[in-house]
């Protein structure tokens, strides 16, 4: 019996890591960030996204349908225009904690650089 229990819990555990990746993937690019990081404000019509983004119509929807693909955006029509929402705020959350490593790196590195920057002088 336990044996079954164990192995059902590796079972789940191996999904999520397979979720996991997925939302990963979907988070592996640039603007895919960039449009998390702007949905965490507020529900967003697909027109003001363009604008901020900087990106046409057809590269925004490419993106926007991987996202929705992958659960971590959700979509809604109000007649013509299209609003899309995070799925979930976790989301956001998780991507501000990489940041947060990221920049700790990056400052850590500079400092880094400047040390011996000064040293070889």
């Amino acid at each position: 019996m336990k044996r079954t229990a164990n192995s059902r819990e590796s079972q789940a555990l191996q999904k999520i890591f397979q979720m996991q990746c997925e939302i990963c993937k979907a988070l592996g690019n640039p603007m895919r960030l960039a449009i998390v990081d702007r949905l965490n404000q507020d529900e967003t019509a697909a027109g003001r996204l363009l604008a901020v983004l900087g990106t046409s119509k057809a590269n925004l929807s490419k993106h926007m349908t991987l996202l929705i693909h992958a659960g971590i955006v959700e979509s809604r029509r109000n007649g013509r225009q299209i609003f899309y929402r995070l799925s979930d705020p976790e989301i956001h959350k998780a991507c501000s904690i990489m940041r947060s490593i990221l920049y700790r790196r990056l400052k850590q590195g500079e400092k880094l650089a400047s040390a011996i920057g000064s040293s070889a002088r």
